[in-house]
């Protein structure tokens, strides 16, 4: 299922961890496509491409309507460009994606509790994803945060903890909090990029199985970025796709 992107070594979805043994990233190959035929009598939504995830089939979705967000035609001086609607996800962002795959891998796996941290989109995806799962979810976001970013996390039932020091001390208590749990990282972990993946494989379905010239995209920590680049290469692999888009990080 997984290769260490520094050291090569190999590992499985089921062993349930977020990074090698020797502190690399993990990267997930996609060697299970989405059948192309059989599209057009799925319904719309993210769960139309789930043989592309590390989970049995539909039925082991946790899932709140996510996906299949529209493109708007606009005009910007003399160029046609389309705006996929991502804010019309169930918390507001992209960040959706991921984690409905992430965390119904957490429910399949047989989890019971979830860390993340993060004090913005993240948390309230995975807030969001974890209570429709009937996951328990420990968030660890900096002390300094703004108290109305984490509001939408709480109310989907997430324990806040403030951790002094900034972002990468509570990055770091979260991981220590996940050797007894699942780290349910919108940065580490692989399930959480074949969530994001899919705005590659909804891209190129909505434009009649083509690529754009160029695709536009926000980059904090890089996880559409880096899904992107993932999921136009899987169309290109597949056999889906001849080319894909320029990739520009804002």
């Amino acid at each position: 299922d997984l290769a260490c992107t520094a050291c090569g070594r190999g590992a499985e979805y089921a062993e349930g961890r977020w990074r090698c043994e020797c502190g690399g990233p993990f990267e997930s190959r996609q060697d299970r496509p989405f059948p192309r035929a059989a599209l057009g009598a799925r319904p719309p939504g993210l769960w139309r491409y789930w043989e592309a995830f590390p989970l049995p089939g539909p039925e082991a979705a946790v899932s709140l309507g996510e996906g299949m967000t529209p493109l708007l035609p606009l005009r910007w001086d003399d160029a046609q460009v389309l705006c996929k609607l991502e804010f019309l996800t169930p918390t507001g962002s992209f960040k959706d994606r991921g984690a409905a795959v992430l965390l119904s891998l957490a429910r399949h796996l047989g989890v019971e509790r979830v860390v993340e941290d993060s004090s913005g989109n993240a948390a309230a995806a995975v807030a969001a994803y974890a209570a429709a799962a009937g996951l328990a979810c420990d968030l660890f976001v900096p002390a300094e945060s703004s108290p109305e970013k984490l509001a939408q996390a709480r109310a989907y039932g997430a324990a806040v903890r403030a951790v002094p020091g900034g972002r990468e001390a509570a990055a770091s208590a979260a991981q220590q909090a996940a050797a007894t749990t699942f780290y349910a990282s919108h940065v580490w972990h692989p399930a959480f990029f074949a969530g994001t993946r899919t705005f590659a494989y909804e891209v190129w379905e909505q434009l009649g199985g083509q690529a754009p010239d160029a695709l536009i995209l926000p980059a904090g920590h890089g996880t559409l970025l880096l899904g992107c680049w993932w999921g136009f290469g899987d169309l290109i692999r597949w056999g889906y796709l001849a080319r894909g888009p320029r990739l520009i990080a804002v």
